[in-house]
């Protein structure tokens, strides 16, 4: 396994989301400045775009280390990402303008394909229906759920034609016809802009069209995707294993097996994770869905027994491990979510 042990900035990047965690949870400040400190130390297109020769490795690593201090950040940093590769692998005018700004943070990139991951495998439709016209496309529908909606953010938007075929394009929040409504309450992530959206008859250029083949294109990037949220897992993991580890003394050193367990566990995921970012595509897809599914359990088992050991100081509403521990709570339920993935993978017995 080539493992990835640093990259230009790390210092910074720690120091950084560390310092900032707890006012993003709190929600007095927000994830954009995170995104904006990465593209200043070039680290939001690490890999792009050619993921291969273990280039994607150091995205992950970065990940991880982001995930560790802040999955608020983390989880806006995959998004952020995954609109990078999307515009990168477009020749269109519309995306090639709008890359420098994703690249370097200025601009915020949100993602809506979670439902053409359950159009592709049959699940259900995806819910914005274009109509083609003159100049492009014109859409109406929902986005149940998005993150990263900031005010001008660029978000990239799959939506089906009548006769079943899919596209994706990208638009941007403050575009005519563009509803973003009010974000709700949440346990955790409250400071990504968490919301859904309505697009009504919202005109969309032909420069602005990403793909025209639906399957083609989750298949493309369903790589990526899928380790850069491992990731994020395997961070938040790594931080509960360094707190519990600290604190096996005394009645608390009836967890050791149970730590010793874990830290298998957390070892077997990084060990894969980096060995598929050496060649994602070439990774198969059970694979890559048990990596992620794995990796989303472990950290909330990390959580769990981080709490667990650290006791009722880790109870208190502003702590570390109570952060930490609503933050695993997402995990299950961030799309693919764990019943799709464990659906995805019965379709291989």
């Amino acid at each position: 396994m080539a493992m990835h042990t640093d990259y230009q900035g790390r210092e910074k990047v720690a120091a950084f989301f560390g310092a900032h965690a707890a006012a993003v949870d709190r929600c007095e400040s927000d994830i954009r400045p995170g995104i904006r400190m990465l593209g200043e130390l070039g680290l939001l297109d690490l890999g792009v775009p050619d993921t291969t020769q273990g280039r994607l490795a150091s995205m992950l690593l970065v990940v991880e280390d982001v995930a560790s201090a802040c999955l608020s950040s983390a989880f806006a940093l995959w998004a952020q990402r995954m609109v990078i590769d999307y515009l990168s692998s477009s020749d269109r005018p519309a995306s090639t303008s709008e890359l420098a700004g994703l690249r370097a943070g200025t601009r915020i990139g949100a993602t809506a394909i979670a439902p053409a991951m359950r159009h592709v495998a049959g699940l259900e439709p995806v819910p914005v229906v274009a109509t083609r016209t003159s100049s492009g496309v014109r859409l109406n529908g929902p986005i149940n759920w998005a993150s990263n909606l900031f005010d001008d953010a660029l978000v990239a938007v799959p939506a089906r034609f009548e006769d079943g075929s899919g596209m994706v394009v990208h638009v941007r929040t403050t575009d005519p016809g563009v509803t973003v409504h009010s974000a709700p309450d949440l346990l955790t992530l409250g400071a990504t802009a968490s919301s859904s959206v309505t697009l009504t008859d919202v005109e969309v250029p032909a420069a602005a069209i990403l793909s025209e083949d639906l399957p083609g294109f989750v298949r493309s990037f369903r790589p990526t995707l899928l380790l850069i949220q491992s990731a994020y897992c395997s961070g938040l993991t790594g931080a509960s294993r360094h707190h519990i580890g600290e604190r096996l003394t005394g009645l608390n050193a009836e967890f050791t097996d149970d730590f010793a367990e874990l830290a298998q566990r957390h070892d077997s995921v990084r060990r894969r994770l980096f060995d598929f970012a050496q060649a994602p595509h070439r990774s198969s897809s059970r694979d890559l869905l048990r990596l992620r599914l794995g990796a989303a359990r472990t950290a909330g088992e990390a959580t769990g027994l981080e709490a667990t050991v650290r006791g009722g100081a880790g109870y208190v509403a502003s702590s570390g491990t109570s952060r930490r521990l609503r933050e695993a709570a997402f995990l299950p339920i961030q799309a693919p979510t764990e019943g799709q993935l464990r659906w995805h993978l019965a379709q291989f017995e």
